[in-house]
């Protein structure tokens, strides 16, 4: 392995680097697999100890129906496994578990299938033919393209918040259904933690699991600050009613920062329902 493969590789703990090159070795014997690089975190040298070991290989066109049927066997090649499923409508692609519950995830992909923009989210492990590399160097010398807050998102989650406090005086207050209720108000405090990152766009290359590192210490502060509900009447109707206040709150002001129009007719149709089924307001 390269220099910059094992500097990928270095936050990661040892187990991960003897299992990297045991499926090195397996992708160097089989002829079916033309490319391996390293995805996900580690693609974009962002990774740390808690990252799982990525892989993406691509398949000679003639050999992607083998791959795809035989990918169990090739794993067992690699490693003894606890848990190893294929990822959906993915052939040949897969997510595991070792016997030292290292978390290994390969995906296949026919050879020449990804465009310069992936390419350049990856880390070039082995190539058999020459292309990949041409492909990445290309890659680097494109510009990124700007990023932003998206104002669809941005708007979609706004929505989505408040179709859900439609939902929560029947479904939970009325059933008296505190389980679901601990649910619903966990469900709307993720939707504020997803406004916060939008907002936040465009955010430095980091792993999926670095979730405090997407929001600001503001952010932060006001996420850790939502009370936790137990599965009680007033535990949760002081979450719920909590949480919706901040949510509506840092909501308008994300969107009108960023020229999104409110969804005023639905927030006044929201606001006369609570009132009516909770006696809440704003």
């Amino acid at each position: 392995m390269t220099a910059s493969v094992h500097a990928a590789l270095h936050p990661l703990p040892a187990g991960y680097h003897r299992l990297c090159a045991q499926v090195l070795a397996a992708a160097e014997r089989d002829d079916r697999i033309r490319v391996v690089w390293l995805g996900g975190s580690l693609g974009r040298g962002v990774a740390d100890a808690g990252s799982d070991l990525d892989i993406i290989v691509a398949i000679a066109p003639d050999s992607v129906a083998e791959f795809a049927a035989d990918w169990r066997e090739w794993l067992a090649e690699i490693t003894p496994t606890v848990l190893a499923r294929p990822l959906p409508r993915m052939p040949g692609s897969f997510y595991s578990v070792t016997t030292e519950c290292l978390r290994l995830d390969v995906v296949a992909e026919q050879g020449g299938a990804a465009d310069a923009e992936t390419l350049a989210r990856r880390l070039l492990v082995l190539d058999k033919d020459g292309a990949a590399g041409d492909s990445a160097r290309r890659a680097e010398t494109g510009q990124p393209a700007e990023a932003r807050p998206n104002p669809v998102r941005l708007a979609d989650l706004t929505a989505e918040f408040f179709r859900q406090m439609t939902i929560f005086p029947a479904a939970v207050v009325a059933r008296g259904d505190w389980l679901l209720g601990v649910v619903g108000v966990q469900g709307a405090q993720l939707l504020l933690y997803e406004l916060f990152v939008e907002a936040n766009q465009p955010l430095p290359p980091m792993g999926v699991k670095q979730w405090s590192a997407k929001l600001t210490p503001a952010q932060r502060e006001v996420c850790a600050g939502l009370p936790a509900p137990t599965a009680t009447r007033d535990s949760v109707l002081a979450a719920m009613r909590a949480t919706a206040v901040t949510y509506r709150t840092a909501a308008s002001q994300i969107l009108a920062a960023n020229d999104v129009a409110w969804p005023a007719e639905f927030e006044h149709a929201v606001q006369r329902f609570w009132t009516d089924e909770l006696g809440w307001t704003w």
